[in-house]
Order: structure tokens, then sequence, then C-alpha cells
């Protein structure tokens, strides 16, 4: 018999792995006791792990709402966004508990895209803590590189083995790994900065990108999603930084990047943007929308200046 829950706290723990059986099978006992304690379970793997714990379950699998992974892991603000939706629905206390399983094929993403994922790992530890939920996220440590493996345990607070969960020793405070993990990209040689002095100079940076979107072959929906985002990051520095502010944009390695800098601290808090924002305030709506908008947002503070890079993926070809 499984240990009754004893509080109404969100617990999020990484299970490290090496081989299908493994997977099977702590992943399966978790989802029964979670089907047995009467908590609403939902897993998100791929097809191929979705059919592995089918057959392990048997009927218990038609209780798993199983997520379509490809979907859910499209955008990682979107993700944080429909994830919190879910338990906002079937894990806020009195309505239950709900337990999760939620792992990506993180072996098929860029250098840029696994990094923005790992800083949403830590922003997850504050975006559950108001849940009465369970969220275990397995890593093959087989595939991925010793590098991932340790950021799943900087990240997650307990981590799953054999003598049951226990507490990780790296793990680290979210917005210090969030404020770590993040990667200053060079502007290449020959790309012009376009300047924001005036409000009026924000729709210059909304040409610049829009022409660049256009040349790269983005479709309409994306181009307007990027504008959009870009508006908005242009509209924080001239509000909230200081000059010069500076606008970049360029394709390079299959993404457009758009660069905006100012001479200011940024964000006082580094999970700005990552967690939806208070309803009662109108600050940190413009970088929420940017993490809804593009791929991957990235932010890099120092003493001297804010950059915020703005990723989208452009498809070979156009």
């Amino acid at each position: 018999m499984s240990a009754p829950h004893h509080h109404h706290e969100a617990d999020h723990r990484a299970l490290v792995y090496r081989d299908p059986a493994r997977f099977v099978q702590r992943i399966g006992a978790y989802l029964r006791d979670g089907l047995r304690e009467g908590d609403r379970v939902m897993a998100a793997v791929t097809p191929e792990k979705r059919d592995w714990l089918r057959e392990d379950l048997g009927t218990d699998a038609a209780a798993i709402d199983f997520a379509d992974v490809g979907e859910l892991y499209w955008r990682h603000g979107p993700m944080l966004a429909s994830l919190v939706a879910y338990l906002e629905r079937h894990g806020t206390p009195g309505r239950g508990r709900v337990r999760v399983v939620a792992e990506q094929e993180l072996t098929s993403r860029a250098a840029a895209d696994v990094r923005a994922y790992m800083r949403y790992e830590a922003a997850f530890n504050v975006a559950y803590s108001q849940f009465n939920a369970s969220v275990l996220c397995p890593y093959d440590a087989e595939r991925l590189p010793e590098a991932i493996i340790e950021d799943a345990l900087r990240t997650h607070p307990d981590v799953l083995d054999t003598g049951g969960a226990r507490r990780s020793e790296l793990f680290m405070d979210p917005r210090a790994f969030v404020r770590d993990r993040v990667h200053v990209r060079v502007v290449p040689a020959g790309v012009e900065p376009y300047g924001i002095e005036r409000a009026e100079d924000v729709s210059g940076a909304r040409a610049l990108v829009r022409g660049q979107a256009q040349a790269a072959g983005l479709a309409t929906p994306a181009i307007q999603d990027l504008e959009l985002a870009v508006s908005e990051v242009a509209t924080n520095a001239l509000e909230h930084g200081r000059a010069p502010r500076r606008v970049w944009s360029y394709v390079e390695d299959g993404e457009l990047v758009c660069h905006v800098r100012d001479a200011g601290p940024g964000p006082p808090d580094p999970l700005t943007g990552y967690l939806p924002p208070d309803t009662r305030s109108l600050r940190g709506r413009g970088l929420w929308l940017a993490h809804q908008l593009c791929d991957i947002v990235e932010i890099a503070s120092d003493d001297a200046k804010n950059d915020v890079f703005l990723y989208v993926r452009v498809r070979a070809g156009g």
C-alpha cells in the first residue's frame, strides 16, 4: 500500500535511467500509484515510450491522459502555460492531486533549445509550488550528455532512485540557475545596430525585423508574432532601461536572432517572463508575451548592460 498524501505541496523529481526496462518499471509504478490514490494522471512521453507504458499498464492505461509530446514541447513558453492550466483544472487544493510524467526528446534539440528547456525546469519549481501536484521528469543517461544530467539534478529538488526519493545534492536555487544558464551571443561581423532613442523608433525596429523575417521565409503569422515580441522588448528597453539602446537582427545557424540591448540592469527577477504575470500588475507582461511568441528568449544582465535575445527557428529551405 502506498503512503498516504500528507501534504498539499508540489514535488518535482528527476528519474535518471539507462535502459528501457528501468524506465518502464519506475514510471509504470509511479503512474499506478497515482491511479490507486485517486490522482489525475498525465504522461507526456514519446510515442515509443507511450507504447511501452500502455503495454505495461494494461487496462490502467485508459485512465491516463497521454499528452502529444510534439505539441506540448513545440515551444517552451506555451508548454509551461499549458501545464499550469492543467494543474489549475485538476491540482488545486480541494479539487484533487495531479501526477505528471514529462520527458521531451532532448537529443534532437539544438544547444540553445536545451539550455532554454533546463531554465524552464528550474522555473517549474516556482510555478508548481502553489499546486497539489507530483511531477516526475525522466532523463536518459545512456543517450544524454553528462552536462544535461547534471543540470537535471540542479533543477530538481529530489531524485527518484532504487531506494525511493532522495534530495538532490546538486539542486540550485531556481533563480540562480536561470541567471547562470544564459549565453551572450556575439553579433556577427557586418551586422549594424538599429538605435532606439524615442517611442517612434520601436516601429523602425519592427520594420527591420519584419524585413529579416520575410527574407528568411517565415510565414506571416510567425512574422507578426515576432514583430509583437520585438515591440514589447524594445518598449521595455525604453521604459526601464538606459541609453544607449540597440537592436540587431540576423539569421545564423538556422535561427533568426533579434538582439535588444540597453545599458540598464535588466529585470530584478531572473524568472520574469517565465512565470504567468500577476494579474494585478502590468509589469512583466512584455517578457511573458515574448516567451509565448518566440521559440527561445534568453536574457543576460550585468552591471553594464541588459541583453535580450529572441530566437525563432527558420525552416531549412524557407
